[in-house]
């Protein structure tokens, strides 16, 4: 390679570097918050289970009781803050936020099923009442 055809090659590398790294950091920065919105929705999740259990063995499992369902958001909080505290961090999530995202979790989870237990239970109506009873099994074969 000739000196002409390398100082060509270091000034097109030269010029076209900015533009590589705003690229490569948009492409780290979109892949960390993939990640770390990834691994929130899991916590979330999982704290959901928690606090739906928390709720059960209240025996409130609609969450009417206010005291009851403030424990279980409490209680998700506490999970999310514990599991994921990087990608609390990363995006600034404060307690406030963690517990709207919590709650309207717990309000869809309930919502669903409220509404399937409602299906379920008008299509049981619609059955014959003989339907729902036990039928005797036929005698088995014989050799």
């Amino acid at each position: 390679m000739t000196d002409g055809a390398v100082t060509l090659a270091s000034a097109g590398i030269a010029a076209l570097s900015p533009i590589l790294v705003v690229k490569l950091s948009a492409f780290l920065k979109l892949n960390l918050d993939q990640t770390h919105r990834g691994a929130l929705t899991s916590a979330l999740e999982t704290a959901l289970g928690l606090g739906l259990q928390l709720a059960k063995e209240a025996g409130d499992t609609h969450l009417a009781n206010v005291n009851v369902k403030s424990a279980a958001l409490a209680a998700m909080v506490g999970y999310v803050k514990q599991v994921v505290p990087d990608a609390i961090s990363h995006f600034g999530l404060t307690d406030d936020a963690i517990a709207q995202k919590a709650a309207a979790r717990l309000a869809t989870t309930l919502h669903t099923t409220t509404a399937a237990s409602a299906a379920v239970n008008a299509l049981a109506g619609l059955l014959p009442a003989a339907a729902g009873q036990p039928q005797a099994s036929p005698p088995p074969a014989s050799p």
